[in-house]
């Protein structure tokens, strides 16, 4: 055996344990992280360096999935993907790129696993496929490729300048960690295939690859597949050399402090942003590395801490929050990122903010007690996610092998225990004070101050249209018709299709082979929507803790964890409409002073009570991604402080005080937030849909940023120079219409077993026990649409955000709002259909180069269908590619693809598995599915058997019925985001798109 085990343990502190073993011959890495999961996880970690920003590890990522010598076909590894309940994707960072295969269950992992290492260590890099996925000019001049329109889409976004100088800042010109691996758009046009293949042939040896896979894994079918793999591989090379750990350009520590102002291209001048970076310690001091962490999470996580204390939480903030982290290289270089500084405070916020970090790095200041809370918290936080997933540990064990010793010494070390925090929590002032001045104060920083700039937005943007026309020119007709013919050419070697026969030779995994996670429900109260299982000794607990007449609406879903969640759901509809814009404030209410019995407990004390009794706590919007006119309030605590979790829910919905300054810093927060708003494609095509499609009784529309611009400014002048009063009481208003008995549906998911009365410990939680007759319904978005939502004909709107230059595009028509109507399983299978990876959408959009993706999405309770174009280089194409590939299949002129059809299951089969992941996730599906949606118990089951039944027969008169409608004036509405320089000939396109239907074209300003 090749394969040489190097360390095995079990994880302390979560329900996983660790293996690693190393291939003698070839060097090859593979790592074993064992945890009871529907899904079995696959990362594929490849350590890259280079020293320029040409994109060649990123282009090269995109390469890998366009076939391997053995298996020389574009798109196989993911068509065999969608048949196997799987799913691929990939990152890239400055020193890695990590390829990912998840699955549900074991089978398909297993047939995969193989076929996808040889597409990493042998891809074909043919000149065609870089053509199509790195960059090309299309036939009408435009500059297109998957890859180019993924870097175009944030070039020139303020945050993406801001850190890509900070790099430059704080790492030599030759030094990998300062390269932007994903590509500049200027390098990426002169990219050459032979560059990448080089690259590939230096980086992506065996030695330099680490195989890790997470979940319920068969060791020994896992450790034969490797064998198998690893005897065709070349033996190791006795010049390897390991990339950063070995390089020839190192970090350098620096010398001095830098600091560089550089500008944005923007039309609104208001705010700009800053960076500050250090070079912290060495990546195998693990005991500093963690302990910098945790520094920076008391310099800036909470509304008490130092840092966002004194410039966001105070009267005119000087940034609406404060980003931080740490990037962990061969050195730890923490950074802490100001976002929304008044551009006329800039020079301001800079020297406050390292004021204020050398005034408080010493032993006076220094608060201890803070700073072990912290510790202990991040802990928790750590306990509770390792139970969810093993995402922490894979980055870990990804990281060990970035940079640590082959041996897996340090991984033992690092990983079995929580040693580190068992230290740091013992730690003196003197210590933490002493680590504070070595890496914040005492050391060089480099600094980044980010100005927005009108005269640098309308020179790009007059030098964007100039190269078009120059190229146009340059080319002539017959230039562009030669790459029209270029791209064709290319296009039909890359979709060359792939030979059933060779497909077949792979086994199918069996669905009922995944072991998915089961929950024990219960429901009590004012609950009518659980049958209770009376045989079930847990059950027969809790309703003999349950008091006679309760008046609470309880749901517990029961397992084994550390850990109990509770949420409290209540619908928004409760509240009167015109308070409804106040929402994005009254979600603060965490972070309020509390009044009991006449004494005032500043807020400062309650955020710091609240960190160290619980492990989350929020209010928000929506239940699991869903039911978006739901108001949901979370906490999530240690089992042990169960009660305490309920004293909290008591204390915030009835004894917070809504103090004016706490208030003002909250509308001045969204008031600084809303230039950063309005740079994002994304979230200005969200706002515009909003305010459209749904009324102004809908959450969804009244907590729209953009639209609530003016109500926030006129609030803001209301709190300085009006009547503060008229804002209180309309809060409280807020607060009695939402926080009544009728109104509340608490969902408990966790470990109650060892708790002594779990029911009862709710009985004082309300103010009054009055008796509850009915509950209030759930709300549904269906009742908040505008006219335009329920007919969604005959309009297009567009808007133009200036700091984002890719297209952003979504088209909505009617479906019905039944979760039980018979189309839905088909919808499902049809929008599975179109978007899978290498499908229709892949192949016509994302591989013709329109757009970095496209996809269908449903909202039942609305009763809309999506389609979406997200990242456009040329939306309108995206748009008509998708209408053109719908109406062939609706009308029989292209044929469902046998192969294709049967992964659109596969691909839902991997969707729920997904969903159910952990107990908690599956708790929450299960009440989405009983409850809310009332589509039953093990609904998932039942969905299952349904598309199983779904024949192309049925999915062509879904797509029919409504995906051609999509596309059609009559029976949809559109919505555009695009850069200003191309709203002209977007609206002529819409409209001729549209054939002239439209009853009219808006086009909003920012």
């Amino acid at each position: 055996m090749s394969f040489e085990l190097l360390t095995s343990f079990d994880v302390t502190y979560a329900p996983s344990a660790i293996k690693k073993w190393r291939s003698k011959r070839t060097g090859l890495q593979a790592a074993i992280i064992s945890k009871e999961t529907p899904l079995v996880s696959g990362y594929f970690a490849v350590a890259t360096e280079v020293e320029d920003d040409s994109g060649t590890p990123h282009t090269l990522e995109h390469l890998v999935f366009m076939g391997s010598k053995k298996y020389p076909y574009k798109g196989l590894l993911d068509t065999l993907g969608n048949v196997m309940f799987s799913e691929t994707n990939a990152w890239t960072a400055v020193d890695q790129t990590v390829y990912t295969l998840t699955t549900a269950g074991w089978e398909g992992f297993k047939t995969l696993l193989p076929v996808y290492l040889d597409h990493i260590l042998n891809p074909t890099l043919t000149d065609e496929a870089c053509y199509t996925e790195v960059y090309h000019v299309d036939g009408e001049g435009k500059e297109k490729g998957v890859v180019f329109s993924e870097m175009q889409g944030i070039e020139n976004q303020a945050w993406f300048q801001t850190m890509t100088t900070l790099q430059r800042q704080m790492f030599s010109e030759k030094c990998g960690y300062s390269s932007e691996t994903g590509g500049l758009m200027k390098n990426l046009r002169l990219l050459s295939n032979d560059t990448i293949r080089d690259f590939h042939k230096t980086s992506y040896s065996p030695s330099n690859l680490c195989v890790i896979v997470s979940g319920s894994v068969d060791e020994s079918e896992f450790l034969k597949v490797m064998e198998a793999f690893d005897s065709e591989l070349p033996p190791l090379s006795s010049d390897h050399k390991r990339p950063f750990v070995e390089s020839d350009h190192p970090i350098v520590r620096l010398e001095k402090d830098t600091y560089k102002e550089i500008e944005f291209s923007e039309k609104d001048e208001s705010y700009g942003e800053i960076a500050v970076g250090w070079i912290g310690p060495r990546h195998d001091n693990y005991e500093e590395d963690l302990a910098i962490t945790l520094l920076l999470e008391y310099l800036c996580e909470s509304p008490i801490s130092l840092l966002t204390k004194n410039l966001v939480e105070i009267n005119e903030p000087l940034a609406s929050n404060l980003e931080y982290n740490t990037d962990d290289f061969t050195y730890i270089c923490p950074y802490i990122k100001m976002n929304d500084v008044p551009t006329d405070k800039l020079s301001e916020a800079k020297d406050r903010l390292f004021e204020l970090m050398k005034e408080h790095a010493t032993a006076d200041e220094f608060d201890l007690t803070r700073m072990r809370g912290i510790v202990e918290n991040s802990k928790k936080k750590l306990l509770l996610s390792c139970e969810k997933s093993t995402d922490i540990l894979t980055d870990y064990v990804i990281n060990d092998f970035l940079y640590s010793d082959v041996e897996a010494k340090a991984l033992t070390k690092n990983l079995k225990s929580l040693a580190d925090y068992e230290s740091l929590s013992t730690w003196s002032t003197e210590q933490w004070v002493d680590l504070y001045q070595k890496y914040l104060i005492k050391n060089k920083s480099s600094v980044v101050v980010s100005r927005p700039s009108k005269k640098l937005y309308k020179s790009s943007k007059a030098a964007n249209k100039k190269l078009i026309e120059d190229r146009k020119a340059t080319l002539g007709e017959s230039g562009l018709a030669d790459l029209k013919k270029k791209l064709e050419d290319a296009q039909k070697l890359n979709d060359a299709p792939i030979p059933d026969e060779l497909i077949k030779t792979f086994p199918v995994p069996d669905p009922a082979n995944i072991p998915f996670i089961k929950t024990t429900t219960v429901g009590v109260g004012l609950n009518t929507d659980v049958t209770n299982d009376l045989t079930n000794h847990f059950s027969k607990k809790v309703l003999d803790d349950t008091p006679v007449n309760l008046p609470l609406y309880i749901n517990i879903d029961q397992f084994k964890s550390e850990f109990i969640s509770i949420s409290i759901l209540m619908s928004s509809m409760e509240i009167p409409e015109r308070l409804l814009p106040y929402f994005e404030i009254f979600v603060e209410i965490f972070s309020l002073p509390l009044e009991i019995n006449g004494k005032t407990v500043p807020y400062e004390d309650v955020v710091r009570d609240l960190q160290n009794e619980t492990v989350e706590h929020s209010l928000y919007d929506s239940f699991n991604g869903q039911y978006a006119e739901l108001v949901n309030a979370h906490i999530q605590v240690k089992k042990e402080n169960y009660a305490k979790a309920i004293e909290w829910f008591q204390k915030i919905f009835w004894y917070t005080k809504f103090d004016k300054s706490r208030v003002k810093v909250a509308v001045d927060k969204l008031i600084n937030s809303i230039p950063s708003v309005k740079r994002s494609g994304v979230n200005v095509l969200g706002s515009v849909i909003s305010e459209n499609l749904y009324t102004s009784r809908s959450l969804k529309h009244s907590k729209n940023m953009l639209a609530n611009e003016t109500f926030y400014r006129d609030l803001a002048t209301q709190i300085t120079e009006g009547d503060y009063s008229i804002i209180e009481r309309d809060l409280e208003e807020i607060r009695e219409s939402l926080f009544k008995p009728s109104n509340f549906r608490i969902l408990i998911a966790g470990d109650l077993s060892s708790v002594q009365h779990p029911v009862k410990a709710w009985a004082n939680f309300l103010p009054s026990q009055k008796a509850v007759s009915t509950m209030i319904r759930v709300p549904e978005a269906h009742q908040v649409l505008t006219p335009l939502g329920q007919r969604l004909s005959k309009k297009a709107f567009l808007i133009t955000a200036p700091a984002s230059d890719s297209t952003f595009l979504m088209s909505c028509t009617k479906i019905p709002t039944d979760h039980h109507d018979p189309d839905m399983a088909r919808i499902s299978m049809a929008s599975s259909y179109l978007q899978c990876v290498e499908g229709p959408f892949w192949r016509g959009i994302r591989g013709a180069g329109y757009a970095y993706g496209a996809s269908v999405s449903k909202s039942v309770g609305a009763g809309i269908l999506n389609f979406e174009v997200y990242r456009g280089s040329d939306g309108i194409k995206a748009f008509q590619a998708a209408q053109k590939i719908v109406n062939d299949l609706a009308d029989g002129t292209v044929e469902v693809d046998q192969t294709l059809f049967d992964g659109a299951l596969s691909s839902l089969v991997n969707t729920i598995a997904n969903n159910e992941s952990n107990y908690y996730s599956s708790a929450s599906l299960k009440y989405l599915d009983n409850v809310l949606t009332k589509v039953g118990p093990d609904h998932n089951t039942k969905f299952l058997r349904q598309l199983k039944k779904v024949t192309k027969e049925d999915m062509i008169e879904v797509l029919k019925k409504y995906f051609v409608p999509l596309f059609k004036s009559e029976s949809s509405a559109v919505f555009v985001c695009a850069h200003p320089t191309n709203e002209k000939d977007l609206n002529a396109k819409i409209r001729a798109v549209e054939k002239n239907e439209l009853d009219n074209t808006w086009t909003y300003v920012l």
